[in-house]
């Protein structure tokens, strides 16, 4: 394997992950260091359709491939001189030793030489944005911090503006609130988020806008209008809408998804509630604008929870106007 030097730089690199939008977000601070290292390299980053939208406006993206048909030749046609497959699947692999990359990086596995020629153990230094840049160690790119980027276009900020003002709600002067989650595990009961809507909304003043994705619109409709106070539930915002709407917020609290990583990349502070089975200290950034609290779901106190969050509210500081 020929090493990668100043004197010989990338031409080309291609970033493998097939994994939830979350995932692709925070694989962005690794974009923008190897950007920093490399200004003039292409990077092209292979994904599923439902990423695309948050990689769009990206200027460290030279271009997103999508995992469809035809992939493989778009991926052959970058020319990558080297890959970085966070994946470690046997689909991820099949497209890492066929694109064409002279150096193969992934994490270090059990028959892994096969495929790759660069290998790093699968490291724990918390957060996982520290973890993944583990990945670039090989190539000398130095970390340029762990904040992740999420760009939206004018547009999107101007729906965000005008759903702002046709509820009557101020920047700052709110708190989104995410209900849901894919995996049942993560997923706080919707009668105790209702609760946690009614004291913010009772008790700091905030008022609290429901979000809600593809498919979820019901529900969360439902677990709104139970509450014993009237919250706002957010329309159809696609994810580059959302991010400028959570921009907004004083705020943001939920479960460990989406919508919390986009908050993180918009500096906007969170609160976000663990199951048993998820670590803060890995889907949880080290700063004092990120707070948690963690308990079983099925009998965490919405009261305990607003306890916390509301320490944790009153210690922020002011936002400036976003």
């Amino acid at each position: 394997m020929r090493p990668v030097s100043a004197a010989d730089p990338p031409r080309s690199v291609l970033f493998i992950v097939f994994k939830g939008i979350g995932d692709v977000i925070l694989t962005t601070p690794l974009l923008r260091a190897l950007r920093k290292k490399w200004p003039g390299c292409e990077v092209h980053f292979f994904t599923r359709r439902a990423s695309e939208k948050i990689l769009r406006h990206n200027p460290n993206v030279t271009s997103v491939i999508l995992r469809e048909k035809g992939a493989l030749a778009r991926v052959r046609a970058c020319r990558p001189d080297i890959a970085v497959d966070f994946m470690g699947s046997s689909v991820s692999a099949f497209y890492s030793l066929f694109s064409g990359a002279r150096t193969r990086l992934a994490y270090r596995k059990p028959y892994g030489r096969l495929v790759y020629n660069r290998m790093v153990p699968r490291p724990d230094r918390g957060y996982t944005v520290n973890d993944r840049y583990a990945m670039l160690e090989p190539l000398g790119v130095e970390p340029d911090g762990i904040r992740p980027d999420l760009f939206f276009p004018p547009a999107s900020e101007r729906r965000a503006l005008d759903f702002l003002s046709a509820n009557g709600l101020a920047p700052s002067g709110f708190v989104t609130l995410d209900i849901t989650s894919p995996r049942a595990h993560r997923q706080w009961p919707a009668a105790a988020f209702g609760r946690l809507a009614d004291l913010i909304d009772e008790r700091l003043g905030l008022r609290c806008v429901f979000l809600s994705g593809p498919g979820e619109e019901e529900y969360v409709a439902a677990a709104a209008a139970a509450c014993s106070r009237r919250h706002v539930l957010c329309p159809g915002f696609d994810l580059l809408d959302l991010a400028a709407l959570i921009r907004k917020a004083g705020l943001h609290a939920g479960t460990t998804s989406s919508p919390m990583h986009i908050a993180v990349s918009q500096d906007t502070p969170t609160f976000t509630i663990y199951g048993p089975r998820n670590s803060p200290r890995s889907w949880g950034p080290p700063s004092p604008l990120h707070a948690w609290e963690q308990g079983e779901l099925e009998t965490l106190r919405p009261e305990t929870v607003f306890e916390k969050f509301s320490a944790h509210a009153a210690g922020l500081p002011a936002r400036r106007e976003q």
